[in-house]
């Protein structure tokens, strides 16, 4: 102990100076250290204060867009942004006014505060996702109730299935029906054709050939050169017998001149002319048989002639049909060999009993037209080797005669037979074809008052008068072409960039059965197919559903005969388009009346397309033992008409119609669940969206480019340091803290992003 008090005697104050030395640097540590902690704690609370600011700031969201399940910011931005900085200004220690200890005393900056609002609702991608966080618990369970299983699990998805592909199938063995028929009927009107020309020439080869086999057996071996030579050679001789004749005769008259008695000179010259007179009556009928043999060889040559061009030009004639039969043939024979494929390889489904038809259908092989072909050909071959025959003839004899009689005979004879043995077939497939035109048409006749009907019912809209009130609405909505001005619809589409697509719906005809039942069959082919599962195009479509107006608002009854009231919170019964805009999401038409008239065309043929469903499931005997499969069909949509006429007049009056007639009504849709159908049918994200945020424009008032969903606010707070900002500067400067130090003062700079 002494020898401690002694050595700290000698250090002459450097302890002190040494513990100084430790204190001061602890000192300066726990300063540091303790405004660290409070910059630290500052901007918690800052944190703290800017989120609740931007909080409470989308608090403000607009009750009318909330009606629509919609959340948006619509306020100012001065309004918001004052919101945000009382807020955040609330949240201060710097607020809190009492005497107690204050451990910071951070205060706002406003000056350096502010609320930026971003992502408005008139983004589609934005939109769409606060309407599929609204119906993500609803839709799923309306496309359950509502459609799935009323389709789906009572097999009616099946049955439609099938009558679509039964009508696809009737439609494509009918044209190969129609099209053999038609090229058969081309190739027997060839044929007839021929077959006429055969009629028509063949007695007239028969006599000119007669003619001219009898000529050659006049004319003989002799030619008309030849002949010519005789004539002339017997005209000489001629004219010197009669030389010598007139010789004699001078020298007779001579003598009796005379009057000699010579009488034995007188008589040998009278026996002279005598001889000389029976030579040249001689030679003279030798001439007449030289001038008439040359006749006959100029006939026989001119009628050899004619014979051979007219054989040729008959042959050509006639070639010139077979061709055209052939390729009518050959087409019937490519038709058919399809048709004939197309049997054959759908010849299942026998247990679904419209396609029994199918098995109905007059067949015809690919023999029996190729026998009709070569027969055809062997006909015209024949009368083609008569003519070959004749252009080869120079001496026309007895054989030849022969061969060319048979060879027309049998020309003829073949002519007739395939015209006899064929004309029994063509005319019962033509009793047949007129039987099936018949039929046709007497289902299109019972149809066609349903279609008209409908026809009728078309471009009606209850709601207005010759003038429309809701003009000025549609030209809000749509724009006004006369004017140039833009509608809100053009406007949304433009700030989304998006195309105007065509109108999915398509082309519905009524005119007659044949379109009516087509057009309504081609509606549903897909239907099965959107069954599979929930999508986000059904969220969409569902929000428009329960959201807006439609038709039979008001006039639907619950099964206790009730009316049905709207629960919804956008009140669509109060819209502005009155009970109209459902089908204006769905059409995009500028009137009621025709937004009305497509929904009308398509919702009957919809309730056609399962009314010739389930006909088809029942088809008549008689039309089935026709083997047509279009008069099947044709049956089927005649009788469809009628009842879907009847569930339109109920459709529309607010009434529910059972989905089918082979289930009862406790499965039933009414006019609201089909049009359910009908955008699950068309649906089109981007002009749906765009269609869908006009109307709420329309009915709120509220531009949706002003309706943000996303705010981030900024602001600027400051807290006084207690001890040496100027190293707390410096150290911020390092990055150790995100503190700006101006005079004394720590500034910190928060920012906070949400979004609804």
């Amino acid at each position: 102990m002494k020898l401690l008090k002694r050595w700290l005697a000698e250090q002459q104050g450097a302890i002190s100076l040494y513990f100084v030395l430790i204190l001061v640097p602890i000192f300066l540590f726990c300063a540091l250290l303790i405004d660290f902690s409070r910059i630290k704690v500052a901007e918690k609370e800052a944190e703290n204060a800017v989120k609740t600011g931007v909080r409470s700031s989308l608090s403000a969201f607009s009750p009318s867009l909330h009606a629509y399940g919609l959340y948006g910011l619509t306020e100012e931005l001065d309004t918001s942004n004052k919101l945000f900085l009382e807020t955040v200004d609330g949240n201060m220690s710097a607020s809190v006014r009492n005497n107690t200890f204050q451990y910071i005393d951070q205060r706002l900056e406003k000056d350096s505060s502010s609320l930026t609002p971003m992502y408005s609702l008139a983004n589609h991608t934005v939109f769409k996702k606060q309407v599929l966080e609204e119906m993500k618990y609803r839709a799923p369970l309306a496309y359950s109730l509502e459609i799935a299983d009323k389709f789906k699990k009572t097999g009616l998805a099946f049955t439609m299935d099938q009558g679509s592909r039964f009508a696809e199938r009737s439609a494509q063995v009918e044209a190969l029906l129609d099209q053999r028929d038609t090229q058969l009927d081309l190739a027997w009107k060839e044929w007839t054709a021929i077959h006429q020309k055969a009629t028509a020439i063949h007695p007239f080869y028969q006599r000119q050939l007669a003619d001219l086999n009898e000529l050659s057996g006049k004319i003989g071996i002799h030619t008309v050169d030849e002949t010519k030579q005789a004539l002339k050679d017997a005209d000489q001789q001629l004219k010197e017998l009669k030389a010598d004749i007139k010789d004699v005769k001078k020298d007779i008259r001579s003598l009796v001149s005379a009057g000699s008695n010579a009488s034995n000179t007188l008589d040998r010259l009278y026996e002279t002319k005598d001889r000389l007179e029976e030579q040249a009556a001689d030679v003279q009928s030798k001439i007449s048989d030289l001038e008439q043999l040359l006749d006959d060889l100029i006939k026989y040559a001119e009628l050899l002639a004619m014979l051979k061009l007219k054989s040729t030009s008959d042959a050509s004639e006639l070639k010139e049909l077979l061709n055209k039969f052939d390729t009518a043939l050959n087409e019937a024979k490519s038709v058919n060999d399809k048709l004939n494929a197309e049997l054959k390889a759908n010849s299942t489904g026998a247990d679904y009993a419209a396609n029994k038809v199918f098995q109905a259908i007059p067949l015809m092989s690919r023999q029996e037209l190729d026998d009709y072909g070569s027969k055809a050909a062997s006909a015209v071959a024949l009368f083609t080797g008569l003519q070959a025959q004749l252009s080869r003839v120079i001496f026309f004899d007895s054989q030849s005669y022969r061969n060319a009689d048979d060879t027309i005979q049998a020309f003829a004879r073949q002519a007739d037979e395939l015209f006899a043995a064929q004309g029994t077939k063509e005319a019962a497939r033509t009793q047949h074809a007129a039987q099936v035109a018949k039929a046709k048409q007497e289902q299109r006749a019972k149809a066609q008052p349903a279609l008209d009907q409908v026809t009728r019912a078309l471009n009606n809209c209850s709601l207005i008068s010759s003038s429309d009130p809701f003009d000025a609405l549609y030209k809000e909505l749509q724009g006004d072409p006369s004017s140039g001005s833009k509608g809100y619809y053009q406007t949304y589409m433009e700030l989304n960039q998006g195309k105007d697509l065509a109108q999915p719906v398509p082309n519905l005809d009524f005119d007659n059965a044949d379109k009516a039942g087509f057009s309504a069959m081609k509606l549903i082919s897909s239907f099965s197919d959107l069954l599979v599962d929930v999508r986000d195009e059904f969220y969409v479509d569902e929000f428009a559903v329960s959201k807006f107006s439609y038709r039979t608002l008001g006039l639907e009854k619950d099964r206790n005969g009730k009316l049905r009231t709207s629960n919804e919170p956008s009140q669509p019964e109060t819209h502005a388009l009155v009970k109209q805009e459902l089908e204006y999401l769905l059409y995009g038409s500028s009137s009621c009346a025709g937004n009305y008239s497509k929904a009308y065309a398509e919702m009957f043929a919809f309730r056609l397309a399962i009314r010739t469903a389930e006909a088809l499931l029942e088809p008549r005997n008689e039309a089935l033992n026709v083997g047509s499969p279009l008069l099947v069909f044709l049956a089927a949509v005649s009788e469809g008409a009628i009842r879907a006429q009847l569930d339109m007049t109920k459709l529309v009056a607010g009434e529910a119609v059972p989905l089918s007639s082979k289930f009862g009504d406790l499965l039933d849709l009414n006019y609201k669940d089909y049009l359910r159908i009908f955008f699950l049918l068309h649906s089109r994200d981007q002009v749906l969206l765009a269609r869908m945020q006009s109307l709420i424009q329309l009915n709120t008032g509220v531009e949706l480019q002003q309706g943000s969903t996303y705010v981030s606010g900024t602001s600027t707070t400051s807290v006084k340091l207690w001890f040496l900002p100027g190293i707390m500067r410096i150290l911020g400067e390092t990055g150790l803290h995100r503190c700006q130090v101006k005079a004394g003062r720590c500034y910190l700079t928060k920012t906070g992003v949400m979004a609804y």
